[in-house]
Formats: C-alpha cells, structure tokens, sequence
C-alpha cells in the first residue's frame, strides 16, 4: 500500500529477487480450505482473490481444526502413558485453556503456532505408538509429520531429540530401529515422503533466485553468543513462566519422571534445554508476541506429558492432588482474563516492562501508554505545556479556568477552537543521531468522550506538511475522570534541513469538549539498532 506505516514486510530481496520470508508448511495445512474458500468465493461472487472474506473466515476455520485435532490426539497420546480418561482430558483443558495457545487460535490464527501444535502432537504420538506397538509402519508417518514440522518453522525439528524419550529406553530404541531397517519398503517411503516435503523450500527458492539455499530473514539472525535463557522464561517482556505459570508448575513434572525413568528424565531434559537455548537466541528473544512467550506453543504436547507425570504422582496424595488441581484451574481462569486483557491491548503490543505489567494487571480498559524501553534512548529533550501562560506556544486562547487537572487552567477544544495548545518547534537542535521519535504525554478530561478527537503531529518544512500523524484518543478516555495519553512516533526518514513540529490535540465536536493539561514532549534520540529503529509501540507515520 502507498502508507508503508500501514503495512509489515514479509518478503525479501536476494539478488534482485524476491522471496517469501516464511516457510511453505502453513500453505499445505491451509490447502484443503482455501481450495473450499475458492469455490465459495465464486458460488457465493465474492472476489476470488485469496483474501476476500470466505478464505478469512477458512483460515479462522483451519486454526479450529488443528487445534480440536492436536486435542483428540493429545489425549490419546497421554493415555498410550498411562493417563486415565479424566486426568488425560483434564490437562488438555489446561493445555487448550490455560495457556496462549488460546490467543494463537482465535485472535492470531494465522500464525504458524496451533498448527506446529497439532503437528508436534501427532509425531510424538506416531513416534510413541511405533516403540509401544512395535509397529514400523508408525515410522512412515513420523518421517511424514517431521517433514510437516520443518517447513512450517524449521527449529521445531529439535523435536527429534524427543524420540528417543518417546521409545523410554535404550533397548526399546534400538530394538525398534532394528525392526524398521529390516522392513526396507516402509522405511524408504517414510524417508522419500519426508525429504520431498523437505525439497519445498529450496524448489521455491531455486525457481524465484536459482539458489538452491537462501536466507528468507535478510538481516535477522541467531545471537548464539548471547544468552538469554533467563529472560526468555523470567522476563516480564513475554517471559514463559510469567505468562504461563502453568507450563513452570509442569517443569516440577521431571521430579516423579527421574524416578520412574532416568532415560525418559534426561531425554526431556536434553530437549527442553536445547530448545530453550535456541528459541533464546534468535535477535528479537521475545518475538514481538501478543501474549506470553509464543514460540513454546510449538511444544505444549510435551508440557502436557510432564503435567501429567506431576500430577499422576500426586493422586495418591488426594489432598496435594486436589490443592494443585484447585490452583491449576485458577491459573487457567487467570490466562482467559488475560488472554480478554490482551485481546482489548490492554497489555499493548510492546515492549513490556515490570511497572506496565503492574500498570495493566487488573485493567478491564485499554491505556494509551508509549512505553519505550529506557535502554532504548540515548538522548532526550523536553517542552512542557502546563497552560498556566503561554510561554511560546500555540493557540494560548483555548486556555480556561473551568476545569483543571493541576494548577488553575487547561486548554479546552471543541467545534469553536478545534485545535488545542500545543507546540511548533525546530526539529534539529533538540535531535543527537539519527534514530529520532517523539513522545506526547498529556492529562485529559472528557466529559461525553468526542469520537472523532485526535493527537496530531504534523511534520512540515517552510510552512508545507510532509507528514501527517494523528492518533486517535477516543477509545482510551474515561468519561469524566482526567485520563493520562501517551503516544510516540518515529520521525520521517530524511526530513530536509529546517522542518518542525506542530503538536496539538483536534476535536472537532460540538458538543463534546475535552480538556487538555500537562502536556509533556520528549524528543528522544534512540540507538541506531535494528531493535530500536522497529519498536512496535512507535508509530512511522509515513516512509
């Protein structure tokens, strides 16, 4: 689209061409339904175009699907170890209900991680029933379901360190690889049908460059040099166990497992350390996600497995059995309100921190926060409007004595002066580097919440606008109750020499005032950073 602000690339440029960032798996898993979301399309003279409405609602449909299908299964695979039929269906009600994977299905369906959920959940239960039925057609499968599982997001094939703790021990391994090299017709197919799932993506990156091996991520990259173990699981910024406290209370899951099986104990342990490990140091740990830590949904089968080796340990204990039952389901009402809690953004997409989880924990309204990492700034300067006098800036006669937050006066703009004090200022004094935004803080009352009231920042050189910011403010005030706004935007690349800033609130309504007061601009000069240059909390208002 013309505005890129509008807009996340997801392709790539290698040698002139261009390439899709994105494995192919989803475009299979998704096949069956576009192909029903075609012909309804053209039943129904809907644009047949792939994105009109029926082929939205059969990707929504597809994430139902998985999901209800990585269930079924999920259960079948806890009960293969030893789960009655209660206890099985209770920790897939934790599993579907008490983690992200609830966001990831309904408000982020098409991402990849309900479907590499479904996927991991089926290998391990092919990989299971081939050591405990001692059936090698069972590998066919797995070798099928892996190739699935690479294409769509290529770490998940650490999940190959799990099957030797799905065998549950060395002699059981080794006796069923034997039996599967000594069927040559079944091992074969099972090894050409993965490796021709496999060959997709370097077919679709040799026809568009004629590279057999491409890097679709351009610049994104592996940090393996640093560790970032702790902050993947602690941190408030999408930490697992913070978001997910019922994928910690499963960790204490390896306590019964290394008494009945050390092989099965180190096994698990091996997997979960590596996968951590290298989920940890992808450039961007925390993966812009919505809610929680994302990346572990891919592995919630083997959380569950461990949920149910705790909580089997327990049953003989009825009274730990019921208080740890009573605090897992308490857990899972907890992720439906925060999953509510993040649907509305009341937790917003961003960088998040101790004092905004604090801020939105029990918040049923959004709030308009910014809320810019301090390590993310190198430099700052600010203009304060109080609207006590003028002191240089913009439209002084909005200011009235009929309602204030602090001090005896505000700035009052409706349909007769639609344009609130505020601020024109030279954008290059107050500037250190390049990385450039700026942030607005201000106090508001609003006694019938104005639907149409907007923040502006309006870039300009000689007197001309190049660029043009509005945010809009309606849905985060409270009526009657003096709210606190706040926004940042990136300054346009490549502004000319001279431009300003005019910063201002516009309510054009009649009949629904607001009152503006405190009004706060940060001009931040940020690290020059990839991270920092893409904050998803900082608006581009144009490209």
């Amino acid at each position: 689209p013309p505005d890129k602000g509008a807009f996340k690339e997801f392709r790539t440029v290698v040698d002139g061409k261009i390439v899709n960032k994105c494995f192919p798996g989803l475009a299979i898993l998704w096949l069956p339904f576009f192909l029903i979301a075609h012909l309804l399309s053209r039943i129904l003279g809907f644009a047949a175009d792939g994105y009109s409405l029926p082929y939205q609602l059969a990707i929504a449909v597809a994430a139902f699907f998985y999901l209800w299908l990585a269930c079924r299964v999920l259960i079948r695979l806890l009960k293969d170890l030893g789960a009655g039929d209660y206890l099985a269906s209770g920790i897939m009600l934790l599993i579907s209900l008490g983690t992200n994977l609830v966001f990831f299905v309904i408000v982020e369906g098409s991402m990849t991680h309900v479907y590499s959920f479904a996927m991991i959940t089926l290998f391990l239960f092919c990989a299971q029933r081939m050591f405990q039925k001692e059936n090698p057609s069972w590998f066919a499968a797995a070798a099928v379901l892996f190739g699935l599982i690479v294409i769509i997001r290529p770490t998940n094939g650490l999940i190959l360190l799990l099957v030797p703790f799905m065998a549950g021990g060395w002699e059981r391994f080794k006796e069923s690889l034997r039996r599967i090299l000594t069927h040559p017709a079944i091992f074969s197919t099972g090894v050409i049908l993965g490796l021709l799932l496999l060959l997709i993506p370097p077919a679709i990156w040799h026809i568009r460059t004629g590279h057999w091996l491409v890097n679709s991520y351009g610049g994104e990259s592996f940090e393996f040099g640093r560790l970032r173990f702790f902050s993947i699981l602690f941190s408030f910024n999408r930490g697992w166990f913070v978001y997910t406290p019922i994928a910690f209370i499963a960790i204490f899951g390896f306590v019964p497992l290394y008494r009945i099986s050390r092989w099965r104990f180190a096994w698990g342990l091996i997997f979960l350390t590596v996968f951590i490990y290298v989920a940890s140091s992808w450039w961007m740990w925390y993966y812009a996600s919505k809610m929680g830590q994302r990346v572990f949904i891919d592995i919630y089968a083997f959380v569950a497995i461990l949920l149910f080796y705790l909580l089997n340990s327990l049953q003989r204990r009825k009274l730990l059995f019921y208080l740890l039952s009573s605090i897992l389901c308490l857990l899972v009402a907890l992720n439906l309100f925060q999953f509510y809690q993040h649907a509305k953004f009341i937790f917003p997409g961003t960088y998040l921190t101790g004092a905004l989880y604090r801020d939105s924990f029990f918040s049923l309204h959004p709030k308009a926060r910014a809320y810019l990492p301090e390590d993310a700034i190198l430099s700052h300067s600010t203009c304060f409007l109080d609207m006590e006098n003028n002191a240089g800036g913009m439209n002084p006669h909005t200011f009235t004595a009929s309602q204030a937050y602090r001090g005896k006066q505000s700035s009052r703009v409706s349909a007769k002066s639609p344009y609130s004090a505020g601020i024109n200022a030279e954008l290059d004094p107050v500037f250190r580097g390049p990385n450039r935004a700026i942030r607005v803080t201000a106090m508001i009352l609003s006694p019938e919440q104005p639907p149409a009231s907007t923040l502006v920042v309006d870039f300009l050189a000689r007197d001309t606008t190049l660029c043009y910011y509005s945010f809009y403010i309606d849905s985060y005030l409270v009526r009657n109750r003096w709210t606190r706004v706040e926004t940042a935007v990136y300054l346009p690349a490549n502004l000319p020499p001279g431009s300003r800033a005019k910063i201002y609130f516009y309510n054009p309504s009649a009949n629904s005032p607001l009152y503006i007061d405190d009004m706060r601009i940060d001009f931040l000069t940020l690290k020059n950073t990839e991270e920092f240059r893409h904050l998803e909390n900082v608006a581009i208002p144009c490209r």
